[in-house]
């Protein structure tokens, strides 16, 4: 759609290449609504600073191969130092439109009309990323949660019922996942685009993650399983609603103190997330 309304305005000012307004819309779609914003906003700058060297060197060194060249590490560069990095692209396709340009005239018009074109694309992006399709970050967030609870709770019944090896690599993928997330909205709620009440609980629950993550690790480096306690057992059978074989003695080795100590830290933890999911199922947004 973005594509669409940009083509069409820019054929009502008969511009000879829409393509690049496309190219501005297509770019302006983000995962997130600031996403969006910042890198349209970067995108129309990088534009910008493409169009102008680009000017000044199609006019001091016309069509010259080495110095166009030179021209478009300059634009890079500067796109670099101003942290405009998915701006390079778009910024170096522009300085050589003009930079190439053989008739003169043409390469005034040129550089206006690709920064005009670029504009349109862009700010129409954003306005379809923020009125129309903006993207609900919240329930990606919920959504990474209830992902991040499946696999914690998969990794505890490997090391309890199993006592198996256990990958925490897809865990940490998907912690990472979370925080991308959360700063996505974070950063909406920072520009006044959105306000949420949830945020601080997202928020409890990226830390969260993480210390499940440090306790299931030491879980999973210990080479026995020792005895369970009851306190544990209680929380085991909470969560999975699934029993251990019974054991007999107590707790008499170092390893079961600090074993089970880890796996309290894990479990309780794990509850809170649960309670989390409970409270805000992810069908209610």
């Amino acid at each position: 759609m973005a594509v669409s309304i940009s083509i069409m305005i820019c054929s009502l000012f008969e511009s000879k290449s829409p393509i690049f307004a496309g190219i501005g819309a297509i770019m302006a779609m983000q995962a997130s609504v600031s996403e969006s914003f910042t890198m349209g906003k970067n995108r129309m700058l990088g534009t910008f600073v493409g169009a102008i060297i680009g000017l000044l060197f199609s006019l001091a060194f016309p069509q010259n191969p080495f110095f166009i060249g030179i021209g478009v590490i300059i634009v890079i560069h500067l796109c670099y130092i101003m942290r405009w990095n998915k701006a390079l692209q778009l910024s170096a396709i522009v300085f050589m439109g003009i930079a190439l340009n053989p008739i003169l005239e043409a390469r005034f018009s040129y550089a206006l009309f690709r920064i005009i074109d670029t504009f349109i694309g862009i700010i129409v992006g954003m306005i379809i990323n923020y009125f129309i399709s903006a993207p609900n970050m919240e329930k990606r967030i919920r959504g990474s949660i209830n992902t991040l609870y499946n696999e914690c709770k998969k990794i505890i019944y490997t090391i309890i019922w199993k006592q198996g090896e256990v990958d925490l690599r897809e865990l940490r993928s998907d912690i990472t996942l979370l925080a991308e997330n959360y700063e996505a909205l974070s950063n909406d709620i920072d520009l006044n685009l959105f306000r949420n009440k949830d945020s601080n609980s997202y928020n409890k629950i990226l830390s969260i993650a993480d210390s499940i993550e440090t306790n299931i690790s030491l879980l999973s480096k210990m080479d026995k399983i020792p005895y369970i306690d009851g306190k544990n057992q209680k929380l085991l059978k909470e969560l999975f609603d699934k029993t251990l074989d019974p054991k007999e003695g107590l707790i008499k080795e170092d390893i079961d103190i600090v074993y089970n100590y880890h796996l309290n830290q894990s479990l309780n933890l794990l509850l809170e997330i649960k309670s989390f999911l409970e409270e805000h199922p992810l069908e209610n947004k």
